[in-house]
């Protein structure tokens, strides 16, 4: 009879079962430990994980809630936890269990791979981004978190930094499936825009040129004309090429930066005057953006404008 068995064999028999996949008969046997103990940490923990891999979510949710009442100072089961919350699409409870989590424990990893699951699955993806880059941080040899981030940026529509991901990935795991088909769909989205974008391997539309050229033989510049509308068009060129450089320059070094601190405060609960640098200096920054967005509109309309005046 099971009464008669101490918990502690039972323990290793259902942790035997476990280990070879005998699911069911692993959650009888912790059923049988629970009956003796119902305070038995390890029994729910079992019973927990074995209806995590039976997918009966809201059973293991019931065990991870009540390790957690059980050790109230432990961090690891809100993480398995919120783990659970994830699978059942719950993003909003998983978000408020992992940074429960987080505020036993900043310095688990899976925490953070947890939340940026979460952070995606409500869209947020500047949220995942910082998560994933903390979770890489805290365990550099997680393929999993490489693998996620990068489905992060290829939702965000930067392939480049999703190629570069889903590569590290796969240094780490070479047979890491999920990002073997990641980095393929990375590169064909890469390679659909570049070709969108190319002024090559398109066909020429015949009325289109014959309105163009008798656009262009209508007016017939003079030698002083040609030569003012060359300096004019490489001045421009060139002013808006250094406010492309700068703009580019403010983004990389200044504007993702200070919107990676502010994600990164807003996340782990920082205290208010921080939060609020954090904040101030972000808008600082994309007020920066924006005049140089403005910079280079207006260097492409006069572009735009010179070539009207000249063609008119």
């Amino acid at each position: 009879m099971a009464e008669a068995r101490s918990s502690e064999e039972l323990l290793r028999e259902a942790r035997a079962c476990l280990k070879r996949r005998e699911l069911e008969q692993a959650a009888g046997l912790f059923q049988d430990v629970l009956a003796i103990d119902d305070r038995c940490i390890p029994a729910h923990e079992g019973l927990a994980t074995t209806a995590f891999l039976l997918q009966d979510y809201d059973r293991a949710a019931e065990h991870f809630r009540q390790i957690s009442r059980l050790d109230a100072r432990q961090s690891q089961p809100l993480v398995n936890l919120g783990a659970v919350y994830n699978r059942k699409k719950d993003y909003n409870a998983a978000v408020k269990t992992l940074r429960q989590a987080l505020s036993k424990d900043r310095r688990c990893a899976e925490t953070y791979y947890n939340l940026g699951i979460a952070y995606r699955g409500q869209n947020q993806l500047s949220m995942a981004v910082s998560a994933y880059k903390e979770a890489i941080r805290l365990s550099p040899e997680m393929a999993e978190a490489y693998q996620n981030l990068a489905n992060a940026y290829l939702d965000m529509g930067n392939t480049q930094q999703a190629i570069l991901h889903y590569e590290r990935a796969l240094k780490i795991r070479p047979d890491f499936e999920r990002a073997r088909r990641g980095l393929e769909r990375a590169m064909t989205a890469a390679d659909t825009a570049k070709r969108s974008i190319s002024p090559f391997g398109r066909l020429v539309d015949i009325e289109e040129v014959e309105s163009r050229k008798a656009q262009v033989a209508s007016r017939v510049l003079t030698p002083e004309e040609r030569f003012e509308d060359r300096s004019t068009v490489h001045k421009l060129a060139k002013e808006s090429e250094l406010a492309a450089a700068a703009l580019l320059k403010q983004l990389r070094e200044q504007l993702e930066h200070h919107l990676l601190r502010l994600t990164h405060a807003i996340s782990h609960d920082e205290d208010r005057n921080q939060l609020y640098r954090d904040h101030l200096e972000f808008i600082e920054a994309r007020e920066q953006f924006d005049q140089l967005v403005r910079l280079l509109k207006d260097k492409v309309d006069q572009l735009r404008e010179h070539e009207t005046q000249i063609t008119a």
